[in-house]
Formats: C-alpha cells, sequence, structure tokens
C-alpha cells in the first residue's frame, strides 16, 4: 500500500494536552506517605509517557520495601481519581492547540495514546476536536506499549499508511515512534506543539 502524504500523529499526555504534570503530582502526593520524594525530573525519567503498571516497576529504585510497593499498588485508583479531579480545575488543551488541529482538515491525523479511552476523549470532545482524529490508538487496546513499537504499528494499520510524522514528549514515545519506522519529532511542552507543527509543514514547502 503507498504511504499517504501528509500523515501526522500525536501522542496526547504531554503533547495536545498539558496533562503530565496533573499525573506527576498525584504519583508525588501517593509516595509522599511512605517518606519517598518524588521530583519532577524523577517523573520525567521513568514516568513520562509509561502506563501505571511499567511506572510501578521503575518505583522500586525509589522504595525498597516490597510491602510499601504493594501498597502504592493498591492505592492506583486513588492516584486516578486524583488526576481525575485535577483535570476539572484548569483547562488542559491551549487555544492554539485547537485551531492548530482544526486547521489540518485534509491530513490524515491520528492520536496514540498510554492513556485510556475514557480519560482522553471526554477531554477531546470538551475542546471539540474529537472528530479531528482519522484513527485513534488508547492504551486499553493494546498489552505492549510504548516503548514497545505496537502502539504504532497499530495506528499504522487503522490509518491505512506507512509512514508519516509523529509528535512526542517522551523517550518512551519516540523509541515506540521510530521503532515504527516513523520520523519522531520532540514536544518539550504541549504549547511549543502549533510552532513545531508549523515549521515541519513549511519544511515540506521549501
Amino acid at each position: 500500500m503507498d504511504s499517504a502524504p501528509g500523515a501526522l500523529i500525536f501522542d496526547f499526555d504531554g503533547v495536545i494536552a498539558d496533562t503530565e504534570p496533573l499525573y506527576w503530582k498525584a504519583w508525588r502526593e501517593v509516595l509522599k506517605r511512605f517518606g519517598v520524594p518524588f521530583t519532577w525530573q524523577d517523573y520525567c525519567r521513568i514516568g513520562r509517557g509509561i502506563r501505571d503498571e511499567k511506572i510501578l516497576t521503575c518505583l522500586a529504585e525509589f522504595v525498597g520495601d516490597p510491602g510499601d510497593l504493594l501498597q502504592i499498588q493498591q492505592s492506583l485508583p486513588e492516584r486516578e481519581e486524583m488526576v481525575r479531579r485535577s483535570r476539572v480545575d484548569q483547562p488542559l488543551i491551549a487555544k492554539a492547540t485547537v485551531q492548530l488541529l482544526r486547521s489540518l482538515d485534509g491530513r490524515i491525523l491520528g492520536l496514540v495514546t498510554s492513556s485510556n479511552r475514557s480519560d482522553v476523549e471526554p477531554l477531546l470532545q470538551a475542546a471539540g476536536i474529537a472528530g479531528c482524529f482519522d484513527a485513534c490508538v488508547f492504551g486499553e487496546e493494546l498489552t505492549d506499549h510504548k516503548p514497545d513499537p505496537a502502539p504504532y504499528i497499530l495506528i499504522r494499520e487503522k490509518l491505512g499508511i506507512q509512514d508519516g510524522v509523529v509528535f512526542e514528549d517522551s523517550e518512551a514515545g519516540l523509541l515506540s515512534a521510530t521503532s515504527a519506522g516513523f520520523r519522531a519529532i520532540y514536544v518539550a511542552s504541549p504549547v511549543e506543539l502549533p510552532m513545531l507543527v508549523r515549521n515541519m509543514l513549511e519544511s515540506e514547502l521549501a
């Protein structure tokens, strides 16, 4: 099958939505109960773009007591609820990002996220951009997650493309995308996304 030109694929957390700090703060609150400091830098190193199951494995670096790790695992529903409550208090998808995605009408757009559909779709719908994507891959659809290439292999199948450009904010996401054969662009912060996409599109015309 020929490649569909202009396919653009986006991660959600940390790329479209400024949600990564919410995940970090929730993890920080849980770990504080066990006397474990957990900085933003710690989260970016072991948790950004990663499913909770993988983060729990990495937390053995910080939490030496297996009993404490078990209690932390049991507190995951509470941590998820902390994130959901905090999402209500602030706009998480910038107007500039909404305008950008709406301006890309005519291009093939995809979304690949480690988060579950129930956590992502309400934010997309509230921002009025749920219909911008031709296909989405959500965390619960897969058993192998980023940095495994499986999420991006699945979006390639759903979109019917061979390649495209991916926008990712984590090392795990970048590795997942490139291992699946995509070109990947690093997004340090959601506020940078519109500029990065415009620059990429302008380079196509140069």
